[in-house]
């Protein structure tokens, strides 16, 4: 019989393509995975891993266990749910979430949740570096709090149900002292001949900073690329160069930068919850997305 805990550590190794890198995101040792992937191995007869010294891929076969893992795990997660609902135990829900979404909204969000429904138990959990919806197929959260950018929208799979938030503009960010501070909007193009910072992103994003000034009508020089809103803010504080930030990014005020509405061309981050469409029928869950879009509408 297959070990759901198992099909769980695949899914990971599956999308870390490392041991060590799933290891890492399930809080597990290295050789735990390794053991744990050798008795799921075992068990079912078949070579699911290709080991190699830069990595590990899935067989054929392991490819195929995976992706029946994904909807097995998810029906899993789903009946678990239900059945907190009915049952004498503490119901739960799990969510996933992009960062800046803990900065104000999710907080907000929470805090509301918990007034209404203080017998439900609400868990983060972290996303991996990979794709961020693999955790809903896998069972590990319920709800996944994301974003995409106007101007690159992605497909959404079938399976998924999506419940659209408020859009999230993005701002430019200048040093406190710059010629257009005192300017309540401006249009993007005006900075084209400024140094900028611009925000590290993984697929299919990377590019995003100069995709936005190219639609402005410029090629942007960036001097700097940084991991996090807070170092860009403190950079664009120092008068290394401006920038763009989403609005949920920026709650901390600072003295020294200003942000500014962008009046042309306008971009924003379009956030939404995702579910998985059977989880629509958790009852705590759809309570939750209903608090979370109020909170959202309420903020923005």
């Amino acid at each position: 019989m297959l070990d759901s805990r198992r099909l769980r550590i695949l899914l990971a190794v599956a999308e870390e393509k490392s041991f060590t890198a799933a290891a890492q995101r399930l809080s597990l040792t290295q050789s735990a995975v390794s053991q744990q992937m050798a008795a799921l191995e075992r068990e079912t007869g078949v070579t699911l891993l290709t080991r190699t010294p830069y990595g590990v891929s899935l067989t054929e076969a392991g490819s195929m266990l995976a992706e029946r893992s994904y909807r097995l795990l998810a029906e899993v997660s789903a009946v678990e749910a239900e059945l907190l609902t009915v049952g004498d135990a503490k119901p739960q829900i799990r969510l996933g979430a992009f960062s800046t979404a803990g900065l104000e909204l999710l907080p907000n969000a929470l805090r509301a949740f918990r007034a209404a429904h203080p017998d439900v138990r609400v868990s983060l959990v972290s996303l991996p570096s990979g794709d961020i919806t693999a955790p809903l197929w896998d069972g590990s959260i319920h709800a996944l709090l994301t974003w995409e950018y106007s101007f690159a929208p992605q497909p959404l799979n079938r399976r998924l149900a999506q419940f659209r938030l408020p859009d999230d503009p993005l701002l430019a960010v200048l040093p406190a002292d710059h010629p257009l501070a005192g300017r309540t909007e401006i249009a993007l193009a005006e900075l084209a001949d400024e140094p900028w910072i611009a925000r590290a992103h993984r697929e299919p994003n990377e590019n995003a900073y100069e995709t936005m000034c190219r639609i402005a009508g410029f090629e942007p020089e960036i001097s700097f690329r940084v991991d996090d809103y807070e170092t860009l803010q403190g950079l664009v504080a120092a008068r290394l160069g401006v920038s763009m930030a989403p609005a949920l990014s920026l709650v901390q005020h600072r003295p020294d930068i200003v942000t500014r509405r962008i009046s042309r061309p306008v971009f924003t981050r379009q956030v939404s919850a995702l579910t998985l469409v059977d989880g629509q029928r958790i009852a705590p869950l759809a309570a939750f997305i209903d608090i979370l879009r109020q909170t959202a509408a309420a903020t923005s």
